[in-house]
């Protein structure tokens, strides 16, 4: 180790290095990542046995800010980025039915993910959607292919579909569209719902049309003028004449 470098240990309770796909590791490392900030100042070293270990090295000049900043996650206080990111562990966590946490070089626990032991949960709920987003990736080898859409600034991943859906959709990359489907709802203990899994086949292209355009286009749209019996009218058409 660097001399003044502190190592972290990010421990997953649901793999050992032999068994964790090279995909789901990089999801972890990911988000991971996303919890600690600082980027350029930190550095995957290796991985270690008993359940999988991450071992990952933090510069000097970083050590401090890495620390206040994944403590503040810990107390749920954390930056939006950094939150959505421990959502995402915990998620994964319970869906590879383990658990996780952060240690700091000293041993001592840092940021603990309880993933599948997580209390506070209400269960989840399964039910017809939509999910609107700018499709930004497709791709995969199995039958049900994943689909990853980003909205207002966030990926929303755990999208599946079959290849030919899949195939038609990639027509639409970086396009927005509305996925129609099943979803499944997980409520966290903070009260929010997350998409936890959607199974969609078929889906729609949206107008990526600016708001002043689409209100310049109705007001375009020829209606007449209101008459002084107006309501009246309306009245007549709502519930007939009576007689």
């Amino acid at each position: 180790m660097d001399q003044g470098s502190e190592e972290f240990r990010f421990r997953i309770e649901a793999y050992t290095p032999e068994t964790i796909p090279m995909a789901r590791l990089a999801e972890y490392l990911r988000e991971l990542a996303a919890i600690l900030g600082e980027t350029k100042a930190v550095h995957f070293v290796r991985l270690e046995a008993g359940s999988t270990v991450i071992v990952h090295q933090v510069e000097p000049e970083a050590a401090v800010k890495v620390r206040d900043r994944a403590a503040a996650v810990a107390r749920r206080h954390g930056s939006r980025d950094a939150m959505r990111a421990y959502r995402a562990i915990n998620r994964m966590l319970r869906q590879d039915n383990g658990a996780g946490a952060l240690h700091a070089q000293t041993g001592a626990e840092i940021i603990r993910f309880p993933g599948v032991h997580e209390v506070g949960l209400y269960g989840t709920v399964t039910q017809q959607c939509a999910v609107d987003g700018e499709v930004v990736r497709i791709g995969g080898t199995r039958e049900r292919v994943p689909v990853t859409l980003r909205s207002e600034g966030e990926r929303i991943a755990d999208c599946y579909t079959s290849r030919a859906t899949a195939k038609r959709l990639a027509a639409h990359l970086f396009e927005p569209v509305r996925l129609f489907g099943n979803g499944r709802f997980v409520r966290e203990d903070e009260g929010s719902w997350k998409l936890e899994y959607f199974a969609f086949e078929t889906f729609v292209r949206l107008s990526d049309q600016p708001l002043t355009g689409v209100v310049e286009a109705l007001r375009a749209i020829p209606g007449g003028e209101w008459r002084e019996n107006a309501l009246d009218e309306l009245h007549l058409i709502r519930h007939g004449s009576g007689k």
